[in-house]
């Protein structure tokens, strides 16, 4: 999962010095395509990571326990754990690009929202009880996350579509607004 998080923070730093560099540089309409470019890397990258690490499993769990109890205990959050590869990858780019464009007031109140729905899930829940509840709670934090960072993405920040843009969804030539 760690080595994961820094492909993820990889991507993020990538998208925080690309998508401003390209609109410096190109204008809007680049910078939109820049990012675009890197949510479909997330998306790939993110399946890969959580699929590589449910391969792994088998294989890596032997070589830190001998006992049944343990490996059987480590399953779950192994499975969440993977899953949140595959949420986290958007993310992180979402992230990114909202650093680069310099949108930190969004982040903050964006991250600080996050932040309480993880506290109430570890507080007012029976999910702080477990280490399986743990994972379960941070995976509401990073979908919360991923959900309103593209959303702020595609509809309220810098790099948004107007509604004829989002209509044509599937066209990649993007007019200039």
């Amino acid at each position: 999962y760690t080595f994961g998080f820094v492909v993820h923070v990889a991507l993020q730093g990538a998208a925080a010095a690309l998508i401003p560099s390209e609109y410096a540089r190109k204008g809007k309409v680049d910078a939109r395509k820049m990012a675009d470019r890197l949510f479909q890397w997330s998306v790939v990258t993110g399946i890969c990571l959580g699929g590589l690490q449910q391969l792994a499993l088998p294989i890596l769990l032997p070589l830190f326990t001998t006992l049944p109890e343990v490996r059987e205990a480590v399953k779950a959050p192994a499975l969440v754990a993977s899953l949140l590869h595959v949420v986290n990858g958007p993310r992180f780019v979402a992230e990114g690009e909202m650093i680069g464009l310099r949108s930190f007031r969004d982040l903050t109140g964006i991250t600080v929202v996050g932040t309480a729905l993880l506290v109430a899930c570890l507080q007012f829940t029976t999910l702080g009880q477990t280490l399986r509840g743990v994972m379960l709670a941070n995976l509401v934090f990073c979908s919360y996350q991923t959900i309103s960072l593209v959303s702020h993405y595609w509809r309220v920040g810098e790099l948004r579509r107007n509604k004829k843009q989002r209509k044509m969804q599937g066209n990649l030539e993007v007019k200039p607004e």
